[in-house]
This record gives C-alpha cells, structure tokens and sequence, in this order.
C-alpha cells in the first residue's frame, strides 16, 4: 500500500506527469524494495512546468510506494517500494520505457486498471 493509504489509480494529467518525469531520471543504486534515483539536470525544466507540483508528495501516490525521500543536495530521489507489488526488474522496465508502451507498464502491475482513462481525446494520447 502506498504512504498515503490510497489505492486509487491517478488520473490522466498525473500519467501524462509521470511519463514527462522518467526521461529526467537515472537510476544508480536497486536493490529489492529500494532503490535510489539520479535527478538529470533536465529536472528542473520538468519542475517548472508544474508548479503546483511537489514531486515526493505526488509520487508517494502511487499505489505499491512505501516511502519516498527527496535529496535536493544530491539530487537524487530514494523511492521505498512493496517488492511482492512491484517486481524489482519492473523498474529498469519502466525506466527505460517509451511513452506508448507506458500503460501497459502501468498495467502489470496494477497502477492503472483500464487503459482508455489514460486518453482526453480519441486521436490524441496523453502520452503523445
């Protein structure tokens, strides 16, 4: 279960975030349940398209998140998980991912139910 106790998938702005989010992250360290992630310098640009948006916050959302720690001085990002959730080798799936293949990912391991919420307009994609 994740931090905040809430199980409810995201909607699709916050999917469209996240699939902004992963190409401005590297990960350095995994081990299973927990794993450390590298903020690229890009992040920045990332975190000011989305000023309302405290990241550590609106990540430990997802359901599986068990804690969540930012370290703006290293710039680096600990994300705490339920391994018996999320596989560990779903990560470097995930990390390394491309947009259209994002629901899917999302999918398997039941952060998202249905695929069509993910899509505002028939021909456009949230993750186009």
């Amino acid at each position: 279960m994740s931090s905040s106790g809430t199980e409810t998938p995201l909607s699709p702005d916050e999917w469209r975030r996240l699939a902004s989010l992963l190409p401005h992250l590297r990960l350095i360290h995994h081990v299973r349940g927990r794993l450390r992630l590298r903020l690229r310098t890009g992040v920045s640009h990332w975190l000011a398209q989305y000023p309302d948006v405290v990241p550590e916050a609106w990540l430990a959302q997802l359901p599986g998140i068990a804690a969540l720690r930012l370290n703006k001085a290293a710039a680096s990002l600990v994300i705490e998980y339920d391994a018996r959730r999320i596989p560990p080798q779903w990560w470097e799936r995930l990390l390394h991912s491309r947009d259209e293949a994002l629901p899917d990912l999302l999918a398997e391991v039941g952060l998202i139910v249905d695929r069509a919420h993910l899509f505002s307009h028939p021909s456009e994609g949230v993750f186009a």
